[in-house]
């Protein structure tokens, strides 16, 4: 039995030794029939839903609309796009103030999933600042998909802000 066993492992390492010799592949191009949404579908979306949402932005490569909402301000970075068409989508907001630490940073990032964060040193006395990001891939051209991810985006985004100091803790 301990044979087969070392056999077997023996066997799948050998299969993937020739893949691990070669370069991690590239990303995958975005074709005509994956799954995509529209950039001014999302920001329309997020419209009906009672977010402030800006004009989209375009530069040097990147599209994204920010969204106010209350006293939260966060982006949408678009990837994967042909035209404005788009595979897959980023949530991100950024935080900042003195009292934020790499610590913080990295005991979110060990206790929470699905947002990750960052910790950017301030500039010349300037404050500290923590993002967070969340990654969405899209899986339909129903822009309705986004509701669970916002859902949950907005409740963690909310519980991040309060951890890093930027909104004060409930009572």
């Amino acid at each position: 039995m301990i044979r087969l066993a070392t056999f077997a492992a023996a066997a799948v390492m050998a299969m993937a030794a020739p893949a691990a010799a070669t370069a991690f592949p590239a990303a995958p191009v975005q074709t005509a029939t994956d799954p995509t949404v529209s950039v001014e579908a999302v920001r329309s979306w997020l419209i009906s839903k009672g977010g402030t949402v800006s004009e989209v932005n375009r530069r040097e490569g990147e599209t994204w609309i920010s969204i106010t909402d209350g006293p939260l301000n966060w982006v949408i970075f678009f990837y994967s796009c042909q035209a404005d068409l788009c595979g897959d989508i980023q949530y991100a907001a950024s935080f900042s103030n003195p009292t934020i630490t790499p610590t913080m940073i990295n005991d979110w990032n060990r206790d929470r999933r699905f947002l990750k964060a960052f910790f950017r040193p301030g500039e010349a006395g300037g404050d500290n600042t923590a993002v967070v990001q969340y990654d969405v891939l899209i899986h339909s051209s129903d822009v309705e998909q986004l509701t669970d991810h916002t859902a949950l985006w907005l409740d963690l985004v909310g519980d991040f802000g309060t951890t890093v100091g930027y909104f004060a803790a409930a009572q």
